[in-house]
């Protein structure tokens, strides 16, 4: 299940976002690292790590004191990634 070239955090964070891609974990859906780390076979401190990674990504929100929830995608934020897109596709066309 684990690829030996990536670190385990980076691991857990593809296989939550597989999860979350595939809504098997949806829009508003708490992520409990205990469960996670249970779930998974490892301790909590990579899948620390892993939420971290997620919310970068904005796919998570880690609320203090509250855990760490999936966020859902808003008009927003759809219309946010398409101008990154756009922008990237144009540099990329402009190489």
């Amino acid at each position: 299940m684990f690829k030996i070239s990536k670190n385990l955090s980076d691991q857990i964070a593809d296989h939550l976002i597989e999860k979350i891609i595939r809504f098997e974990i949806s829009p508003g859906d708490r992520l409990l690292e205990q469960k996670v780390a249970e779930e998974m076979g490892v301790s909590r401190s990579p899948v620390r790590e892993a939420f971290r990674v997620l919310e970068k990504t904005g796919l998570v929100e880690l609320i203090p004191r509250c855990g760490v929830r999936v966020t859902g995608l808003s008009e927003k934020s759809i219309d946010a990634y398409c101008d990154l897109f756009t922008l990237l596709f144009g540099h990329v066309v402009r190489r």
